[in-house]
């Protein structure tokens, strides 16, 4: 077992004022075993060295219709710090300045990729803003996070949140590598059939480790299609701890589902997921 390949591929910094005036109120709200102010850098460091960690990815973000923003500047002077981070930076395709935006991440930040949530941005995935910044994603060569599920705020637009409908985005960029956040959720077996369909598209599990018998049925359905091998480890630091999804991933068996998940794959999302597996390098 190769502990040094330990990724955790869903993580995020920020200071409480990126947050705007609705998303802290609403992390606070949702989460209150964290407060929203602890997403500092140095909280990350000290959590993912903690958490055995070898390396992590860093998610920017940014929002009009919530009027957030973690700065991708904030992201890539942070990354830079250690070659153990990876930055992805986040744009809003209703910023009529969102593809130079990405070029400047990518090309002059040097982060690695973007994020994107229909949901919490309010864009529909097949809008030509969207199309826009795939197009210079897939020139770039950079990574497409999407936050393609759920969002709690009640503002959030969940008409563009269906993870099917990034089964067009996926035919109409074959080369583009996309990586849906959360499995999903509420929808993780929409997320199933695209990880088998597509051979870019993969998902990560930040979040649902939370959630031991929802995780238990997405392990289940992806070995039923064969597609565990497309599944990433992610903690969504600072909501959750990466020790803490850690534990629950590998114990995962405990919530009595009847059909275990044999112990392998599970160590294998732990620990065979290198950075290489999506062209990714710290």
């Amino acid at each position: 077992m190769n502990t040094h390949d330990f990724v955790d591929w869903h993580s995020h910094i920020w200071l409480p004022e990126h947050l705007g005036p609705e998303w802290g109120r609403e992390i606070d709200s949702h989460y209150t075993h964290v407060p929203s102010e602890h997403g500092t850098p140095e909280e990350h460091r000290a959590a993912m060295l903690a958490s055995g960690v070898s390396h992590s990815v860093v998610i920017a973000l940014t929002s009009r219709h919530f009027d957030l923003d973690v700065p991708n500047e904030f992201v890539a002077e942070y990354v830079a710090s250690s070659d153990r981070l990876v930055g992805i930076a986040s744009v809003d395709p209703n910023d009529p300045s969102a593809v130079a935006r990405l070029r400047y991440a990518v090309g002059d930040l040097g982060l690695s990729g973007v994020k994107l949530s229909p949901p919490y941005q309010d864009f529909h995935p097949h809008s030509d803003a969207a199309y826009a910044v795939y197009r210079a994603a897939d020139e770039l060569g950079a990574v497409v996070v999407f936050h393609q599920g759920a969002v709690s705020h009640r503002r959030g637009v969940l008409d563009n949140a269906q993870p099917v409908l990034l089964d067009r985005v996926a035919r109409d960029f074959p080369e583009l590598r996309i990586v849906i956040a959360h499995m999903g959720q509420p929808w993780p077996h929409e997320v199933v059939p695209l990880l088998r369909k597509h051979p870019n598209v993969f998902a990560d599990l930040s979040a649902r480790c939370s959630r031991p018998w929802q995780l238990s049925t997405i392990l289940l359905s992806a070995l039923d299609y064969g597609v565990q091998d497309k599944l990433l480890f992610g903690s969504d630091f600072p909501t959750f701890d990466p020790a803490e999804h850690l534990r629950a991933l590998l114990s995962v068996n405990e919530v009595g589902q009847g059909r275990p998940v044999p112990q392998d794959v599970l160590d294998a999302i732990a620990y065979d997921r290198p950075l290489s597996l999506l062209g990714l390098g710290a």
